[in-house]
């Protein structure tokens, strides 16, 4: 007994006073991730990443926002979220305390982001901050002041409306246009 007293002596503690004082976590702890709302550009890159679908990106009802939400409750704290976000609005906390009492709802999360609509159909495709950041990273490429209009012009129409602009041209045989 004497001698396991005096091995504890020479090495320390090996527990912690968790609940009575606060744990320290290691470096490159993975713990809830955090998001960003003013960070958030809406690209649902978060959502496709996520192996559990804890964050999922959709239109509501009336397609009027898309709605970022996230469940901390189906969460395994992999990392995918925080390293595919090109802003960083979702990172990765020291937060590991995660129980709630009662009420499931407290372990979600959501956000709220305008949506963009289609300028030739008028169908909502996007949330209007992507489309912005889209057209800051090309901004960011010298494209000249006529390439760049071109570009915000192709940037605000949907995939849909894209296809059959593009199928029209090449029956025509002209380069394509969207205005």
């Amino acid at each position: 007994m004497l001698k396991l007293l005096d091995i504890s002596k020479k090495y320390g503690d090996a527990t912690h006073k968790y609940p009575f004082e606060p744990y320290v976590v290691a470096d490159n702890f993975r713990g809830k991730p955090a998001y960003k709302f003013d960070l958030c550009i809406g690209c649902a890159a978060c959502g496709i990443a996520c192996p559990s679908n804890a964050i999922t990106v959709q239109f509501n009802e009336d397609q009027s926002k898309l709605v970022w939400e996230f469940d901390c409750g189906r969460c395994i704290f992999c990392g995918r979220c925080d390293e595919v976000c090109p802003t960083a609005a979702i990172t990765l906390s020291n937060e590991f305390e995660l129980a709630v009492k009662f009420d499931k709802n407290a372990l979600i999360q959501r956000g709220e982001l305008e949506t963009q609509y289609c300028s030739k159909c008028n169908k909502p495709f996007s949330a209007k901050r992507l489309v912005h950041y889209g057209y800051e990273c090309l901004s960011k490429a010298n494209l000249g002041e006529k390439r760049l209009k071109e570009a915000e012009n192709y940037l605000t129409v949907c995939p849909t409306c894209k296809k059959t602009a593009t199928a029209t041209s090449f029956t025509r045989g002209e380069e394509m246009v969207i205005e």
